[in-house]
């Protein structure tokens, strides 16, 4: 477990890192196709062990291949909380609004730095005097998620689902 946990925090400063150095829209691409990632992991952690089922349900073009959908999912499954779901449909929103926009976007941009601000996840753990930027209450904001959606899935993995036994005629009476 401890393993674990350092190998996570690894990822999360490798993530941190990989994000300086990119345009607001590629951050907001990339962090939003990292939690996709994640997402599609937890799901999968949670379903039957059935490699032919997870992949017709996960798979990009399936019922559960979106990032909508997904968020969704985890969240009518129980895998996530709703604050994690809160901050993962804001995130969506803002995915959304920086592929939509052809031009290069911005974190600053009125309705985007709107979207960022009511995060959730950030404004709990960033302290009180500190004012960050859009752009980063979106990375941490990511960074965090993403951190939390790796401990769920292990969490999922144990409640993993099991296929029920034979078919069985039940008394109605």
């Amino acid at each position: 477990m401890e393993e674990q946990k350092s190998e996570t925090t690894r990822e999360w400063q490798r993530l941190v890192q990989e994000f300086q150095k990119k345009s607001d829209r590629a951050v907001a691409i990339l962090g939003t196709t990292y939690l996709n990632t994640h997402l599609s992991r937890l799901l999968g952690c949670f379903l039957i062990d059935d490699e032919k089922i997870s992949n017709m349900l996960l798979g990009e073009e399936n019922p559960l291949g979106t990032f909508e959908a997904r968020i969704k999912a985890a969240f009518g499954f129980g895998l996530i909380s709703r604050t994690e779901y809160h901050d993962l449909v804001l995130i969506w929103h803002i995915r959304n609004r920086f592929i939509r926009d052809m031009g290069e976007g911005k974190f600053a941009e009125e309705d985007i730095r709107g979207l960022c601000k009511r995060l959730r996840i950030p404004d709990e753990v960033i302290l009180q005097d500190e004012n960050p930027t859009p752009r980063r209450l979106f990375v941490f904001g990511t960074a965090i998620l993403a951190q939390q959606l790796m401990f769920r899935a292990n969490e999922a993995n144990e409640e993993k689902r099991t296929l029920r036994d034979n078919f069985i005629l039940v008394n109605i009476e």
